[in-house]
């Protein structure tokens, strides 16, 4: 697994998010818009590469399945495609 930088960290938008969980693979947060909770964690690829994979639920007392579509660089990435996806939900779910 390739670690989270301290950097990645300060990315974090703690305005629209609560963190619950910061460790070197994992980043779990809470979105203050829909209470949606999001864990993502880095998984390593090869000696450079990693891809990051997501995991939400939308209640705590929910298990959390993985968001297969998804497929984000880094945690800057990641919050954006949780933001549109809260914005999808707000509006009512709609399909395209």
């Amino acid at each position: 697994l390739k670690m989270f930088s301290k950097q990645e960290f300060k990315n974090i938008d703690k305005n629209y998010f609560n963190v619950l969980c910061l460790s070197a693979y994992y980043v779990d947060i809470k979105s203050k818009n829909t209470g949606h909770s999001w864990s993502i964690y880095s998984q390593q690829l090869d000696y450079k590469h990693r891809t990051l994979v997501i995991r939400h639920k939308h209640r705590d007392q929910d298990p959390y399945h993985e968001q297969l579509r998804y497929h984000p660089k880094n945690l800057i990435d990641a919050q954006e495609m949780i933001k549109a996806h809260d914005k999808w939900h707000l509006a009512g779910r709609k399909r395209h």
